[in-house]
Order: structure tokens, then C-alpha cells, then sequence
């Protein structure tokens, strides 16, 4: 039995990132292979997706909607003006290099989304998504969301949003049972037994992000009797109307409501938003960000913020060997936190001055 206990509560549940309307890069070679696993979308303005569904796990029980359920968003999404990527069945290796694709597109972009439906978990107040091959027993065989969140913070200041619908069921119950609580802690009594271990844990809303849960943190999600959840189901349902983000979430949730017993209830967190979003149009701006532009730097090409001419805010450097970088960068040198990507798929991130690193993460 483990002295300290890890605080683990399970759900299953959707991703819906969206991050701005992106430029996709066109400098060399490298970045056109990555274009063309984006599937065709309707002329909307540049906004691209990364949606993910998994069915067949390997050490847990397979679930039924999942691919049903980010088919469906896919299609809506490409009909909405969304590039797609999108993903099924992914095991952990294929989730991080689908993210790290996503990743550059989103740079300095106005609409971005991520979309993962598959099983989840809270660890310790991180919720993580599940790949197919997730070991229980290595926590770090997971996905963070909340890493995919900060992510998402950095690679632009358009607006983001998150969706998260968790699943019916716990197939982690097993192991969180038999955890221990930490000293002079005392587990909570006020709920069921059936959702001691389950639901979500509450994300920070950054700033001019939005994040939408399925049903209250702590809660699980009804499964549905049909093609889709009824948390993605409504969603579907409403993604298309011309209305604000806000408007968006008042009518999903009360369909939600309607069509669940007892009834679930969605929840949303958004903080700093400056102007309104809509999936189409609806006669409001979104959030501006930053001129892109194309520049040639050393032996690199740099596309993202630029200002007097030079590369100034968050960009990436591509080079013809395929190495990158991808950060922060000041009068055309990298300045502040970036990661560098070698050919052998090396990741080395910490934080530059004047074009050199000084500490490493």
C-alpha cells in the first residue's frame, strides 16, 4: 500500500481545443508533408483542428462513441471552415506528435481547436487523457491536459477553447480504491460511492481561453443510447448557429439537461475574453493578434509575430536539414522560453537571451 496516495478520479472525455485562424507553413519542404494530413475545409478563413477518438484500448475495457463522436465533430468542423486533422485510436507516441504537428499551426493563430474523445483521469488535480496503450501502473504513459492547455497559451494570444465531456464509466476503479489517503486527510462522504473516484478536475480559465466540461467537475457524464453523447450530441446540434460562444453554451447545456435523467449539467470557465467568438458568422470580431510575417534568419526561415520588420513575439525557425525551433524571439533573435527539435526528434527547451540558452528546463 503507497504511504502517499495518488488522488486518482476517472472519466472519460472529449478534447475540444480552439486556438485562431492559422497560417500554415509554407517555407520549406518539411511543412508541406505536414499540410497534407490536413483534410480539405471550406474557405472561412484559415482555422485548423486537431480531434482525436479513441475505441480499442488495450489494458482497459474499448468504449463505444469516442471515433462516432470526433468523426462527427470532424465533419462539423470542416463544414465550419477547419482544417482537420484528425486521429483515431491513438497511442501515446502518435497523441505527442499529433500535438507538436497541432502545435505549429497554432502559432499566432486567431481559432484553433483540439478535440480528444477516449478515456481520462485526475491525478492529483491534473486531469490526463488516455492513449489506447496507457499503463496504469506508469502515470506518465499519459497525455496532461493541462499541459496541452499551457501549450496552447503560448503558441497564441487568439482565443482558445477546451472541451472536455467526460465518460459514463470508471474503469480505474479497481486501483483508485485502493489508494491511500494522504496523512491527515480524510476522504470525502458527501458524495456516492460511485463517484468517489470519478469526474474531472477543475482547469484555470487563462486569459482569453475558454474551457467547457460536460458535467460539473466531480461528475460523470451520461453514456447515450445512440451514435454520440448527448454532451457532444447537443453540440452537434448547435455548433452551426450564428450566436456568440456564450449563447452557444446556455443552449447546449439546457439540451443536455433535457435529454438526460437525471439531468447533467454542463459546466463552463472562461476569463479574460476581449471580444466574442462564434463557430460562424455571426457579425463580431474576434480576438486580433499580432502581423505575421516571412523572414529569412541566418541559415533558417522564420515565420510568425513580427514587428518593425523583425522577428518579435512567437514564431518558428525552420531549417532545410528539418530541425526547428519554436519560442519566443526578440529583433530577430530567440529571447525568452523556446524548444529546440533536432532530426533525431530531441527536445531541448529552456530559456534564451540574445540568441543563446541560458537555462534549460
Amino acid at each position: 500500500m503507497m504511504k502517499k496516495a495518488l488522488n486518482v478520479v476517472e472519466s472519460c472525455f472529449k478534447i475540444a481545443l480552439i486556438a485562431g485562424t492559422v497560417l500554415l507553413l509554407q517555407a520549406c519542404a518539411s511543412s508541406s508533408n505536414v499540410q497534407n494530413n490536413f483534410s480539405n475545409s471550406a474557405s472561412t478563413g484559415k482555422r485548423v483542428a486537431l480531434v482525436i477518438g479513441n475505441n480499442r484500448y488495450i489494458n482497459v475495457h474499448g468504449l463505444d462513441n469516442p471515433i462516432n463522436d470526433a468523426t462527427d465533430i470532424s465533419e462539423a468542423l470542416k463544414s465550419l471552415g477547419f482544417q482537420v486533422i484528425l486521429k483515431t485510436d491513438s497511442s501515446k507516441s502518435a497523441t505527442e506528435i499529433a500535438l507538436k504537428e497541432f502545435e505549429q499551426f497554432s502559432r499566432n493563430a486567431n481559432v484553433a481547436l483540439i478535440y480528444f474523445s477516449g478515456h481520462g483521469m485526475q491525478v492529483n488535480g491534473e486531469n490526463i487523457l488516455i492513449p489506447i496503450d496507457y499503463n496504469f501502473t506508469d502515470p506518465s504513459t499519459g497525455v496532461s491536459a493541462n499541459a496541452i492547455q499551457k501549450l496552447m497559451q503560448n503558441a497564441t494570444k487568439g482565443t482558445k477553447l477546451m472541451i472536455l465531456d467526460a465518460c459514463r464509466n470508471n474503469p480505474f476503479n479497481q486501483y483508485a480504491a485502493e489508494a491511500v489517503v494522504p496523512e491527515g486527510k480524510k476522504r470525502s462522504t458527501k458524495k456516492t460511492n460511485a463517484r468517489k473516484f470519478t469526474g474531472l478536475a477543475p482547469m484555470i480559465a487563462l486569459k482569453e481561453f475558454i474551457v467547457m466540461y460536460s458535467t460539473a467537475a466531480g461528475y460523470e457524464a451520461a453514456d447515450g443510447r445512440g451514435r454520440n453523447s448527448p454532451y457532444t450530441s447537443a453540440l452537434l446540434e448547435h455548433i452551426k448557429e450564428p450566436i456568440p460562444i456564450e449563447t452557444l453554451f446556455k443552449r447546449v447545456s439546457a439540451t443536455v439537461a433535457q435529454n438526460t435523467n437525471p439531468p447533467q449539467l454542463p459546466a463552463n470557465y472562461t476569463a479574460g475574453l476581449t471580444g466574442d467568438f462564434c463557430f460562424t458568422g455571426c457579425g463580431v470580431e474576434i480576438a486580433d493578434v499580432s502581423q505575421t510575417c516571412h523572414l529569412t534568419i541566418g541559415k533558417g526561415i522564420y515565420e510568425g509575430e513580427c514587428q518593425d520588420g523583425k522577428a518579435n513575439g512567437q514564431g518558428v525557425q525552420r531549417y532545410a536539414d528539418g530541425e526547428y525551433y519554436t519560442g519566443s524571439f526578440k529583433d530577430n533573435l530567440r529571447q525568452g522560453y523556446g524548444s529546440q527539435y533536432l532530426t533525431d526528434g530531441t527536445e531541448i527547451s529552456g530559456y534564451w537571451e540574445k540568441g543563446r540558452m541560458t537555462k534549460k528546463k
